[in-house]
């Protein structure tokens, strides 16, 4: 197994645990810290039907977790690569 298979098996283990929105959620960028011009942060989808998938608020219906990487850039990187995986698994 290479490097970058152990590093994805290890990350889908851990985000398996604490996600309250399924074991393989889609990702979104999600604004995780207040007065930010750009969202920096992720989360799953919110699960929610009223909460409409593009809005990067986070609410008390939003599923867990939400991590701030403290980069827009790399919030859409992270996004693209754990829905990227999404569809391998």
């Amino acid at each position: 197994m290479s490097t970058l298979d152990s590093a994805r098996a290890a990350a889908r283990a851990w985000l398996a645990c604490p996600t309250s929105g399924g074991p393989n959620p889609v990702w979104r960028t999600c604004f995780s810290t207040d007065g930010t011009d750009c969202p920096t942060g992720i989360a799953p989808v919110c699960p929610d039907e009223d909460h409409d998938p593009d809005d990067g608020s986070v609410y008390t219906c939003c599923a867990d977790p939400v991590i701030e990487v403290g980069s827009a850039a790399l919030a859409d990187y992270l996004v693209a690569l754990l829905n990227a995986d999404r569809s391998a698994s």
